[in-house]
């Protein structure tokens, strides 16, 4: 089935330059045992936030008690992540997206999409930290929703503005039952359909899981 696909990674790099969220724990790693010592295998230890690199938010993200063993990610349902899905091409835009930047461009489709993906960026910079993106209006959001909508994806490091401390968007997302992932790499991506896989990894006691992100686009071969 795949070898009739173009399949587009939509997911950014992860190594010791890897920018992450002001205050966060960037990447490393650390080699516990190499061929060259062990004369039989290498193996690491890494250190990071789940938020580096492409990622999927848990609810309890932003709110609720950690040890409390709900909310997680790991308890993330999958269906979301994996589905059909359209690509919003808003590249240049760096400040809130409202519905009426794509009211139009969602009408081009014959049924509303179920997840929508936000190109914002003409390139990722990975290693630079952008403090000026693009993110979610609370009533994009709610839009979205009120047809449909189970998963939202942006190419900026939040759904939020970096200096927001009430999270609307977070908590408008959560309120209208959706999921949404952070940190795509869209630049390969045009405006249209496809289908996403983009799944989180069973990490039950963590707030959000790294994904591998990809697209599959019948249209691009």
């Amino acid at each position: 089935m795949l070898d009739r696909y173009q399949i587009i990674d939509i997911s950014q790099p992860v190594n010791s330059r890897t920018a992450c969220f002001p205050g966060d724990v960037p990447f490393k790693r650390e080699i516990t045992v190499s061929y060259q010592q062990s004369k039989v295998i290498n193996l690491t230890a890494l250190t990071m936030s789940p938020h580096v690199g492409t990622h999927a938010d848990a609810p309890i993200h932003v709110f609720g008690d950690m040890d409390s063993g709900v909310d997680t990610i790991g308890f993330a349902p999958l269906d979301p992540y994996l589905g059909p899905c359209v690509v919003i091409d808003l590249a240049g835009r760096k400040e809130g997206i409202e519905v009426s930047h794509i009211r139009k461009k969602l009408e081009r489709f014959k049924e509303f999409p179920k997840r929508v993906l936000f190109r914002t960026c003409q390139e990722i910079r990975y290693e630079v930290f952008e403090s000026e993106y693009a993110y979610f209006s609370p009533g994009l959001i709610s839009y979205l929703s009120s047809h449909g909508a189970v998963l939202a994806g942006i190419d900026t490091p939040s759904v939020d503005h970096v200096s927001s401390k009430t999270l609307p968007a977070h908590h408008e997302l959560i309120s209208s039952r959706m999921f949404w992932l952070e940190n795509l790499d869209l630049t390969r991506a045009r405006e249209g359909s496809y289908f996403l896989i983009a799944l989180p990894l069973k990490l039950m006691e963590l707030e959000a899981s790294p994904v591998r992100a990809v697209l599959l686009g019948k249209d691009y071969l």
